[in-house]
């Protein structure tokens, strides 16, 4: 967890104050989780009960980036960055370890024999991925995605959870899902659009916009069916109708003929203002049936069968090798490459971080929760590298960093390309 203020203290090479949560518990009454760092910062220094101790905030990203060199881990959550984007009433203090789930939590209270005093809400990951190149394919855009939103839906009233009564209590109130995404860069080139390009950031920001659009409306569609919305969404942003200014008050079009094409060409019509006022009405006097809506996961495993890029980062190979138990080395070709696209499979440590980390901020704007995003860098990279991406994708609004990964440089001799070419 990190919040702004460590930046800030970084930036102006001021020291840096860590609070005795006990003690910040102790004078506000809630879990130092529940606080916000940055804003009772200086606040929490002057009170002298309030145990502190002093360290360097320059320090601290320079031993981070050196167990993430070493390692790849921590995971890092943006803490006031994952907050200030959150429509939900609460407070966002954890994640999961993809670090794409972003909701809002409260504590359960126990009595001496461990039977719930109070039952808190605890948190359910109820996900399902689109394949992009299938969705941008599909006879209507708008249909897909409320079908992936309902049958998430149905996965969370099926879900039985009894034994974590935390759990079922929260997934019986909010219906919470995670609608994601995988094979972007798989799209992107078989469409001849280079990852990270112009055209690329352009379309996944109206990609990410027209799925937000038709994923709000089929949740409101929900509750007008049900009769039903989820607990708490009185005090929502989507209650008060500012989830839609953003929406409503600026013209969300593509900004490049190529991605306007695309969408002209697959009969998709891209939201207006207007659909988005109309759908804001709606919302506002029906409500919505899912308290979350999006998250982006890595998609590891599932993007193979699927004929499918991972997640909305680029390939890590054009052939990838995995290890799947008794068969051995598995040979993975990027989906439809083939001599006219193989240009466009540059990997993700030739991408390198920034180009990456411009991507998932156009999808991030648009997603309610999180997005699981790995930072890829070369054999040559350095721990101020890690730092430099670090505070690139703060500035850019990225909510969380899941691994950094490293290429391993092969030694001479041992380099498989060129046999890997040949057994597909």
């Amino acid at each position: 967890m990190i919040p702004d203020i460590t930046f800030e203290l970084a930036k102006r090479n001021e020291p840096m104050y860590l609070f005795s949560p006990y003690d910040v518990e102790r004078v506000y009454g809630v879990p130092f989780g529940d606080i916000s760092v940055t804003e009772k910062y200086q606040e929490m220094v002057d009170d002298a009960r309030i145990r502190k101790t002093k360290t360097d905030a320059r320090e601290l990203f320079q031993t981070l980036a050196e167990l993430q060199f070493e390692s790849g881990y921590p995971y890092v959550l943006f803490e006031d960055t994952a907050n200030r984007d959150n429509p939900i009433a609460g407070r966002i203090n954890m994640s999961n370890l993809c670090s794409e789930i972003l909701q809002v939590n409260s504590p359960s209270e126990y009595d001496d024999d461990l039977d719930y005093r109070h039952t808190g809400e605890d948190i359910s990951c109820n996900l399902g991925s689109l394949n992009i190149a299938r969705v941008m394919d599909s006879p209507d855009f708008g249909t897909s995605v409320e079908t992936a939103v309902r049958a998430l839906s149905a996965v969370s009233e099926m879900s039985d959870i009894r034994s974590v009564p935390s759990i079922a209590e929260a997934n019986a109130r909010s219906h919470a899902i995670g609608l994601g995404q995988m094979n972007l860069h798989g799209f992107l080139a078989r469409e001849h659009i280079h990852y990270g390009s112009e055209e690329g950031l352009d379309f996944t920001n109206i990609y990410f916009y027209t799925i937000t659009y038709h994923a709000v409306r089929a949740s409101n569609r929900l509750a007008i069916e049900r009769g039903e919305r989820f607990a708490g969404f009185e005090n929502s942003a989507y209650a008060s109708g500012s989830y839609f200014d953003k929406y409503t008050e600026n013209e969300w079009q593509p900004r490049t003929q190529r991605v306007r094409e695309l969408f002209d060409n697959a009969g998709i019509q891209i939201p207006t203002r207007e659909d988005w006022r109309e759908l804001k009405a709606s919302v506002m006097q029906y409500g919505l049936f899912n308290r979350n809506l999006q998250a982006v996961p890595p998609t590891g495993s599932i993007s193979y069968i699927n004929h499918a890029t991972s997640s909305i980062h680029p390939v890590v190979s054009k052939i990838e090798i995995r290890k799947e138990g008794k068969l051995g080395r598995v040979y993975y070709p990027a989906p439809y490459l083939n001599d006219d696209n193989q240009d466009y499979y540059r990997d993700a440590y030739e991408i390198g971080p920034e180009k990456i980390i411009d991507t998932y901020a156009e999808a991030t704007q648009h997603v309610d929760q999180g997005l699981s995003l790995t930072l890829f860098f070369r054999d040559t990279a350095t721990t101020r590298d890690i730092n430099r991406a670090q505070i690139y994708a703060w500035r850019k609004g990225i909510k969380t960093i899941y691994y950094v990964r490293l290429r391993q440089a092969a030694l001479e001799g041992t380099e498989v390309e060129g046999c890997v070419s040949c057994t597909l």
